[in-house]
């Protein structure tokens, strides 16, 4: 009998030694890395974010086919997905906007305003409930403009369908607002500048949806989730406006109801012509006293998706000119929740502009920038805008699935955390042949396009006989092993092969 009381005894010193750890480290919601906060940090750890999805958190059967999705997004080395509060689903004829729930009861034909559809929000709960469980990451749009964009009085866009179009609740009228206008939307709809215009009828229905939202994830204690204000571009044009107030409103609730939840908020910013990146107008670059995101303390960190639409050099410079901009201001994530397939040149129409890239670009894209120190990489769904049209995205297709289990496994083999972007250490390089990480003396890798000569030589700034050598072949995601050639602490790199995308590992042993 003694013994089982000292067992006991001792069973629950156990238990209160392990409380009192997971009270002094517990498991931290995701916010910016401590020790270098170009990247993200996940329960104490740092992480670079990487996904791919195919829809968005609406799910036909949230109990199979979403839990069957995340469950492949896991295994392919993901942990990173996106969602934008949608009631669009993508099909073989387009984009419909009356197939999936809207988030308001609907009574006799019209929505009301002041009711929640609990369908709605349980596949939302779900969402994130089966994203928490695996250590998914969720970018979270609260606004997409394309769910009040279009004809009010034509089928087939999602201003027809909104619940906030007049015509589809009990709420209000088209004349107790001056932003509600009939017919055809702005590329904003006037709808969303309620915040801004002191419209306190339209702003308050707003204001309630982004609080369920919030409730939503802070009552469950979901630190999985980032916000993000609006979907594909900031919501002002001539000013930058509401898109601070929503993030600043997110924050403030957020604290309000929870001190120690962190709560970060960034915009995703539509580059617009001209390129390159000084002019009077443009929304995102050096004109800090017109529309300046970096500038501004409602954000937390940066989406620079609508770079991904570019290619080669360009799409790399531009990287890395943003991120120097955002570095004068403090160093914080760069995330690129839409990292294309397609291309799409800034500033060019996109209906008429788009093309498909080679195989060799659109693999380059993502390598591109996990070289340029980017804190995540998601691909969009591989939808088409039409039958026929060019996809917009690998999302977790076959294609999609190879390439994150192959950047999962070049970041298993170096510490990215202490690494930086230098080209400058590659001798004999031309645009777009290759790319270099760097840790002086300790590590470092290079990623070759297939373009140029395929051969750089590079200083490495430690004693060569200590250096190992590796070779990451893209297109079968194996490790091949070679000897560097050395001289005088120069090493010549040149892939085994011209036919493939290769990436060299160099490291300290």
């Amino acid at each position: 009998m003694r013994t089982i009381i000292n067992l006991f005894k001792l069973f629950s010193t156990c238990i209160i030694l392990l409380l009192a750890v997971f009270q002094a480290f517990p498991e931290k919601p995701i916010m910016p890395y401590s020790k270098n906060p170009v990247y993200w940090e996940y329960k104490n750890k740092p992480v670079v974010l990487l996904g791919g999805s195919e829809h968005d958190f609406q799910w036909e059967n949230e109990n199979t086919t979403l839990k069957q999705h995340l469950n492949l997004l896991k295994k392919c080395g993901g942990n990173y997905i996106r969602c934008t509060l949608s009631s669009r689903k993508s099909t073989q004829e387009g984009l419909k906007w009356d197939i999936l729930p809207y988030p308001y009861e609907k009574i006799n034909g019209k929505y009301d305003l002041t009711r929640w559809n609990e369908i709605y929000w349980n596949r939302l709960y779900q969402f994130l409930h089966e994203t928490h469980k695996r250590d998914i990451i969720v970018q979270l749009s609260l606004f997409d403009r394309w769910n009040e964009s279009g004809n009010s009085e034509r089928d087939n866009n999602g201003w027809y369908h909104s619940p906030y179009n007049p015509n589809n609740n009990i709420n209000y009228s088209w004349n107790d607002s001056p932003l509600l206008v009939k017919g055809q939307t702005k590329f904003y709809n006037e709808f969303h500048y309620a915040a801004v215009k002191n419209d306190s009828l339209l702003l308050s229905f707003q204001q309630n949806f982004i609080k369920k939202v919030i409730d939503l994830v802070i009552d469950n204690g979901f630190g999985n989730v980032l916000f993000q204000v609006d979907n594909d571009s900031g919501i002002g044009d001539e000013s930058l406006e509401p898109d601070p107030y929503w993030a600043n409103f997110v924050r403030d609730y957020g604290k309000m109801k929870d001190e120690k939840f962190p709560v970060f908020v960034c915009i995703q910013r539509r580059f617009h012509w001209p390129s390159p990146y000084i002019t009077d107008v443009f929304q995102d670059w050096e004109n800090p006293e017109i529309k300046e995101t970096i500038l501004n303390p409602a954000f937390d960190y940066c989406d620079i998706s609508q770079n991904n639409g570019n290619t080669g050099q360009i799409h790399y410079d531009n990287a890395l000119w943003f991120r120097s901009k955002v570095y004068e201001f403090g160093v914080r994530p760069i995330n690129n929740i839409k990292c294309f397939y397609l291309n799409w040149p800034t500033g060019a129409d996109f209906h008429t502009a788009r093309s498909a890239p080679s195989d060799a670009e659109a693999l380059s894209k993502p390598w591109r920038l996990i070289f340029a120190g980017a804190a995540g990489i998601h691909f969009p769904d591989s939808k088409q805008w039409k039958p026929g049209d060019i996809k917009e995205g690998f999302g977790l297709t076959p294609e999609g699935q190879f390439y994150l289990k192959g950047m999962r496994k070049f970041l298993g083999a170096v510490n990215i955390f202490k690494m930086q972007p230098d080209n400058e250490l590659l001798k004999g390089r031309t645009d777009n042949e290759a790319y270099c990480l760097v840790q002086t003396g300790k590590q470092y890798a290079v990623f070759f396009t297939g373009e140029g000569d395929n051969t750089v030589e590079i200083n490495l700034e430690t004693t060569s006989k200590r250096i190992e050598l590796k070779w990451l072949n893209l297109s079968d995601n194996r490790w091949y092993h070679s000897k560097p050639a050395i001289t005088n602490n120069q090493i010549s790199l040149s892939p085994p092969t011209r036919e493939n995308l290769w990436i060299a590992v160099l490291t300290k042993k």
